[in-house]
């Protein structure tokens, strides 16, 4: 399923930022270059507001921060690694390593859902967070997340 939105270019395998807003900047970025008909404020604002509800970093070392835009008709995803760690003011209190942003469309909760569901059976399984880390190109980590997943 994630083989149809995760590419390559949707990675950032060395992220700069040390906090969530400024990993919201950095990978807003990548959205923004995917989609370049998006609004960078808009999309951001959106971003900042869904994370104001509740940290989306719900899973040790790992961020899920999302939003729904009506200006897409397929989810968007970048997906950034940093070495250091990002403080995320995650559940655990412990930085993130691996961030997962997604923009949804509208008009498709369903598709929203699944792929929330599938990310989280992915980030289940025990060597999904080890593998991810070690990898040191977006091709080698978009190719390690599709395996996974298709061991599911």
């Amino acid at each position: 399923m994630l083989e149809k939105f995760i590419k390559p270019e949707s990675v950032n395998v060395d992220l700069q930022s040390t906090d969530k807003e400024e990993v919201f900047e950095e990978l807003n970025e990548i959205l923004i270059s995917l989609c370049p008909s998006l609004d960078r404020a808009e999309v951001l604002k959106a971003l900042l507001e869904r994370e104001q509800k509740m940290t989306t970093g719900i899973i040790p070392g790992i961020a899920i921060p999302h939003a729904i835009s009506d200006k897409i008709k397929e989810p968007v995803f970048a997906i950034g690694k940093s070495k250091k760690g990002i403080d995320f003011d995650s559940l655990d209190k412990k930085p993130v390593h691996i961030i997962f942003m997604i923009l949804f469309p509208a008009d498709d909760t369903s598709l929203h859902l699944n792929i929330m569901q599938r990310l989280a059976l992915l980030f289940n399984k025990a060597e999904f967070y080890n593998s991810v880390m070690e990898k040191l190109t977006g091709e080698q980590i978009v190719n390690t997340i599709l395996a996974i997943e298709e061991s599911l």
